[in-house]
Formats: C-alpha cells, sequence, structure tokens
C-alpha cells in the first residue's frame, strides 16, 4: 500500500492540494446514532441540552482520544443512558401507553412524573454503575490535559480554552447531576418533545446500557461571545495544528534518508492508523508482525526491512484521508462490498488531479454500500468522466489513471487486492466499447413497475463495472423468487472486464461466463415466462436492478468474445431460445380461450429451458411432441383468439425452418447458453402487422 499512497501524495503536491495532517489522537467524531449538544455557562452550569438532528451538523468534528484507551476523549465523548429503568411495553400496559403517546408526540407531564419517579431508592431501578462516572471523570480530566497540551489560544480561538476552564472544577458527579437535571427539565417543559430526550435519559433491559449516547460540549455563548464557537472548524483546524506542531518540535533530523529519499527520522516507530468513514474504519498502513516468518524472506522484519520516515509516513497517511474524504465519495473513492461481500473500497483517480475531480470512483463502482434500486445511468457517468479526461489530456498527454482496491482482511490488517494503471485514451476507448458491448442485443424489454406502481416495457440499461460483479456473485432460486450471495468473480474482475485485453481477459470473461449462466438462469427463466403472459416478475426486492441489467451483461460478454448479435442471431441456440419463448406464449393464449385463464405453474417453453440449456437436441425432441394439442387448437380456431393463435403459430412455424438450417449441438457451451437466454428473452421486433406487438410500450 506504501507505493500506491505515495504517488497520491506526489500527485497532491503536483495539483497544489495540502491535505491537512492530522495528529493521530485527534481523531473524528464516530457517526452518532443518539447525540446531544450540551450547552455550558459562564458558571460551568448546563444551561441547555438539544438532541443532534441532522448529522451533517457534526459530521466533521473531532475529539482528542487518549492514547490506548478509545473510551476517554474530549470535547466529545460516549457515556451510557442515564437511568436504568423497568420499562416493558410488550407485557405492561402503562407502559405500552407510554410507548404510543412518544410515538405519536402526546406524552404528558403526568406520564413523565410518573416515568421519575421509578428512580427512588426502594424501587428495584437501577442506576448507573460507578465506572460509568468514573468514565466522565476521565473525559472531563482528558479537557485539562488538552490545555496543558494546546497552550495559550489566540483570541479567535479561545472558546476551546473558556470550555475547558468552566468545566475545570466540576467533578464526575456533579456532571451527572446537572446532565441529569437537563434531561428532565428539558422533557417537564416541553412534554410534546419528550420524544427526542426519552432515549438519552432512559436504559431499560436485562443488558443494562450501552455507551451509546455521544455529547458534543459546546458553549451556550460560543456564537455571541467569541470569533468562532467550540464547533467551528476552524477551533477544529487550529486544535490539530498545536498538536502535531509537538510532534515536530520532538522531532530531530536524521542525516540517512527512508526508501522514498525523505528524511528517516521516526523510521522504527509504529505507523499512526487512519480512520476512515466508510466500511474499512480504522486502516493501518502497514502492519508489522515479526512473529510471521515470512517477514524474513530477506533477513529482515518489522521496520528494519522497509526504512520509512515521519515526513514520508505523513504524507502517505494525509494522501489516504483525502482520498477516502466522504465529500469525495464517488469521485475518488466508491464502496464495492456489497458486489464481493468483502469489506473493500474502490478508489481512482487521474495522475494529475483537477480541483475538482470526475466522478471516477462511481464510473467503476455505481452501486454503493446498500441493496436499493440504483437508477443511475452508466452512459451519463461516463460521458461527464471520459469530457473531463480529455480537457485534462489536452494539456497532459500522458495523462493515466490510477485504480487500486483495498480489502480490509481482519482487525489488524488491509491490504491492496488491486492496483492497475491504464492511459487515459485507453479508459475512454474502453468506456465506448463497454457501451457497445451492453447494447450487443436483439430487441429485449423488461416490464417492471414504476414509481406510479404503473407497468411499462423498459430497454436493458447499461450496468457499472461493480454492478457486473455484484450480478454474477448473486445465485438466483430456481423459480427467481430469491437471491443469496456467492463468491465466485473479484472487484479485480470487474476492473478487468471493463479494462482488460488479450489472454488475461479472456480467463476473466469464461469465468465470468460461467457464473452468470449458472447463477442467474432462475432469475431469467422466471422473467421469460412472465412476460409470455404479459405481467411483471417481481423477484428479491433489493435485487430488482439485476432485472434490468442481467440481458445487457450477456450481451457484453458475448461481444467481448467476438460474438455479436448480427451473427448469434442466426445461431441454433438463440433460434431455440426464441423457438420456446413462442411456445410459452401459445401455450398461455391457449391456456386462456381453452381452460378458462387457467395456468399451470410452468409454461411448455419454460419447462424445457433447463433441458435445452443442457441438451438442446433433446429438448427439440420434446418440444416436438408436446406442441402438438396447442398447434392444432391453433389451426382451427375461429373468433377473437384467431390472430395471436395464427400469429404464433407462423412465427413458431418460421423459427422451426431456421433451426433446422442450423445445427443444434448435443451440449452447450456456456456461450451458447448466454445466446439461448438471450434468446428466450427476446421481444418480436415491431411491426404493425403483428397483433402482438400492440401492447408493447416503451419506457
Amino acid at each position: 500500500m506504501l507505493n500506491e499512497l505515495y504517488d497520491v501524495a506526489r500527485s497532491l503536491e503536483d495539483a497544489g492540494i495540502s491535505p491537512l495532517d492530522w495528529h493521530k489522537e485527534y481523531v473524528p467524531v464516530r457517526t452518532p446514532k443518539l447525540a446531544f449538544f450540551v450547552y455550558i455557562d459562564q458558571q460551568g452550569e448546563i444551561t441547555d441540552i438539544e438532541r443532534v438532528g441532522d448529522k451533517a451538523e457534526v459530521a466533521d468534528l473531532r475529539t482528542w482520544e487518549s492514547k490506548g484507551d478509545l473510551r476517554q476523549s474530549f470535547p466529545y465523548f460516549n457515556i451510557p443512558r442515564l437511568l436504568w429503568i423497568e420499562f416493558d411495553p410488550e407485557q405492561n400496559e402503562d407502559d405500552k401507553s407510554v410507548k404510543k403517546a412518544l410515538k405519536a408526540n402526546k406524552l404528558t407531564r403526568e406520564q413523565i412524573v410518573r416515568l421519575l419517579e421509578r428512580i427512588k431508592n426502594d424501587d428495584p431501578t437501577k442506576k448507573w454503575q460507578e465506572n460509568f462516572r468514573n468514565k466522565i471523570g476521565k473525559c472531563l480530566g482528558k479537557g485539562k490535559a488538552l490545555k496543558g497540551v494546546i497552550g495559550e489560544a489566540p483570541q479567535e480561538y479561545r472558546s476551546i480554552i473558556a470550555l475547558i476552564d468552566r468545566l475545570e472544577s466540576t467533578s464526575a458527579e456533579d456532571f451527572y447531576n446537572k446532565l441529569l437535571k437537563a434531561l428532565k427539565d428539558k422533557m417537564l417543559s416541553h412534554p410534546e418533545a419528550t420524544g427526542k430526550y426519552f432515549d438519552g435519559l432512559f436504559s431499560w433491559g436485562e443488558e443494562g446500557p450501552g455507551n451509546d449516547v455521544t455529547l458534543f460540549l459546546e458553549l451556550v455563548d460560543g456564537a455571541s461571545r467569541f470569533e468562532y464557537p467550540v464547533k467551528n472548524k476552524s477551533v477544529r483546524d487550529w486544535i490539530n495544528s498545536r498538536l502535531v506542531s509537538q510532534i515536530e518540535q520532538g522531532s530531530a533530523s536524521s542525516s540517512a534518508l527512508d526508501i522514498f529519499g525523505k528524511d528517516s527520522v521516526g523510521w522504527k516507530l509504529t505507523f499512526d492508523d487512519v480512520r476512515m468513514k466508510n466500511t474499512l474504519g480504522i486502516v493501518k498502513l502497514r502492519a508489522m508482525a515479526s512473529a510471521a516468518v515470512c517477514q524474513y524472506r530477506y533477513g529482515k522484519a518489522d521496520t528494519d526491512s522497509c526504512r520509512v520516515g515521519q515526513e514520508s509516513r505523513r504524507k502517505m497517511k494525509s494522501a489516504l484521508e483525502w482520498l477516502t474524504d466522504p465529500d469525495h465519495k464517488g469521485k475518488t473513492w466508491e464502496p464495492v462490498a456489497r458486489a464481493t461481500d468483502n469489506k473493500e473500497i474502490l478508489l481512482a483517480y487521474p495522475s494529475v488531479l483537477p480541483p475538482n475531480p470526475p466522478d471516477m470512483a462511481t464510473f467503476f463502482g455505481g452501486l454503493g454500500e446498500t441493496e436499493v434500486d440504483h437508477t443511475s445511468r452508466f452512459e451519463d457517468c461516463a460521458h461527464n468522466v471520459t469530457g473531463t479526461l480529455r480537457g485534462l489530456m489536452a494539456k497532459n498527454p500522458t495523462l493515466d489513471i490510477r485504480v487500486f482496491v483495498l480489502r480490509k482482511m481482519d482487525a489488524a490488517r488491509t491490504r491492496v487486492s488491486s492496483q492497475r494503471r491504464y492511459s487515459a485514451q485507453h479508459l475512454i476507448d474502453a468506456a465506448a466499447m463497454w457501451q457497445d458491448g451492453c447494447r450487443n442485443l436483439p430487441r429485449v424489454l423488461i416490464k417492471q413497475f414504476t414509481r406510479e406502481k404503473k407497468t411499462e416495457w423498459r430497454k436493458p440499461a447499461t450496468p457499472f463495472p461493480m454492478e457486473v460483479v455484484w450480478a454474477l456473485n448473486t445465485l438466483w432460486s430456481r423459480d427467481g423468487k430469491s437471491a443469496s450471495r456467492v463468491k465466485g468473480v473479484t472487484t479485480e474482475d470487474g476492473i478487468s472486464l471493463l479494462l482488460e485485453e488479450g489472454v488475461f481477459l479472456q480467463q476473466v470473461l469464461h469465468r465470468a461466463l460461467y457464473g452468470v449462466t449458472r447463477n442467474a438462469v432462475g432469475l431469467m427463466l422466471a422473467l421469460g415466462q412472465a412476460h409470455a403472459q404479459e405481467q411483471v416478475f417481481t423477484g428479491a426486492k433489493n435485487h430488482a436492478r439485476q432485472a434490468i441489467i442481467l440481458p445487457s451483461i450477456l450481451g457484453l460478454l458475448l461481444f467481448k468474445l467476438n460474438i455479436t448479435k448480427e451473427d448469434y442471431m442466426k445461431s441454433a441456440p438463440y433460434l431455440v431460445g426464441r423457438l420456446l419463448s413462442f411456445a410459452d406464449q401459445l401455450h398461455h393464449h391457449y391456456c386462456q380461450h381453452v381452460r378458462g385463464g387457467s395456468i399451470p405453474p410452468q409454461l411448455m417453453g419454460n419447462a424445457l429451458m433447463s433441458t435445452a440449456l443442457e441438451e438442446p437436441e433433446k429438448a427439440l425432441a420434446l418440444y416436438a411432441n408436446r406442441i402438438l394439442p396447442y398447434q392444432a387448437w391453433a389451426k382451427t380456431v375461429s373468433g377473437d383468439a384467431a390472430g395471436l393463435a395464427h400469429y404464433f403459430l407462423a412465427e413458431l412455424g418460421k423459427t422451426c425452418s431456421e433451426v433446422s438450417l442450423s445445427e443444434a449441438s448435443k451440449r452447450c457451451t456456456d456461450a451458447d447458453k448466454a445466446q439461448m437466454l438471450i434468446g428466450y428473452l427476446a421481444r418480436p421486433e415491431k411491426s404493425e402487422s403483428d397483433p402482438h406487438n400492440k401492447e408493447i410500450t416503451h419506457e
């Protein structure tokens, strides 16, 4: 990882970007679920408390943690809820009414008083344990230690010193009681807003309170008395500069150089951790363990094996923090854990960084961390990214793109699972080829619900590379109703499908084709049968997008194997798929008019598809026998049913004659299966003379 990050650091320097060098103990506040601003007046009293409603308000805040004890910090820290009471809304009717009133914001002052009465000494109510109070005392003491480190502050940053001074004589017991009183007063004076404070005050259950309430200490007069309140980023940055300066003052230069040609002072120290607000959490830039035998491969272990000074370390740490900053999500980094079921993030950036980087990471990732139906278009993202790259190439003809993936192996290890470099022109060409490949399809339409709960036929969407990985690592049940994760295709494979060529790409292609023609068959057959009945198939809700991208993935993989639609639409596998699709439609039409609308669980062609995907000749033999009653009906029917019946009969005859001119193999290759599945999903080309097409509308 060190080489990759040093390259990032040099790119940032060349672009004139100077990321802040954060002190290792001055860390981001973890995104709180339950948090309060606690306002302190000049006498050290808590005059007000407010629930944090918008997490963005505290997203950039940092707190100073004790080395070796992550639970001690200042000016922000976590505490348990203040009171542990007996509360059972499942069994107790009074508690049930309290819970109902809380949810409706209709809790009365009398109900609040009765809840608070439960903390009398003769009740079974449990209060904080002594170690919780001790923890508050240590956090308040951390403030005094912080003042000793940062020293006197200039006037504009005096708010942090004032906060420390106001709390200097406050004991843990005093702070607990003041906080308890503030929460009680808030609830009693504003019963209608009790829901905001209830969870901060009360805990219940057998296990006791957890350490899950975050307090943000602030001055009640911070904005009026001081130039910047404590939570202002200017105060934050000044505190960090003072902490970092203490390290620099204690460092001595060295005559030796490290592996990057920089001063090697501090090379024997442990690397600082990087704290990320994403799936990776705490990342160690280099994990060193002399107990591992492999460390001695070249006769040296730990720091002796790779001398890296503090100057180089700070640059690399700052570079990774800049790349993975939440504001740069989609631009320089993107979570891809959903694609491979690993804790991974993808990082991508041009070697020459513009002031506002393009959405390079989204270009590769495009699916985020949660399993929702993403509607962003690859075409739009590719247009924006390639347009920016062309602009950069006008001044930098040798511009290249760096892509690497960080995977969290365990609590101590994070490694680079993939690292690539490509010319910007290669990426531009690859983006165009990717879109051409995804359009390597006949007329395929997928019927889906709109947000207004209406239905429409949609064209297949172009997937992002990591969406392809996600789809290939999804195993669908035989009926297409449920989906589970499997591991077979990696993040590196997704990057290769987009950007690689030649022999290496062929290996990835065959592995991908093998995966999709086994894992996704259940969904595609379910879609085909639903479409024969002009219905919407609804499978696993969180995987709805796969229905719209899987046809494109099949077309893309065939395109990368130099199998284009102009050729495969004449092949036997494709025609067998078309034949069985028409058989489904005729069977469904027959059931509507002969069986009174009673449709069997599987239509005829759908039932034969599983056999056809393995043994096409056998499937055709079975088809020849099973189609006879429906064929005979279609030849003789009259009235309203005749139009579509004759149309399906004509299409079956035409397709049969085309199949007879081709050589249907005894066994299917993975490429044959892909062509057959596309054929099964394909819709007839639009023609005003075909009654079947009059029902089709476009997205």
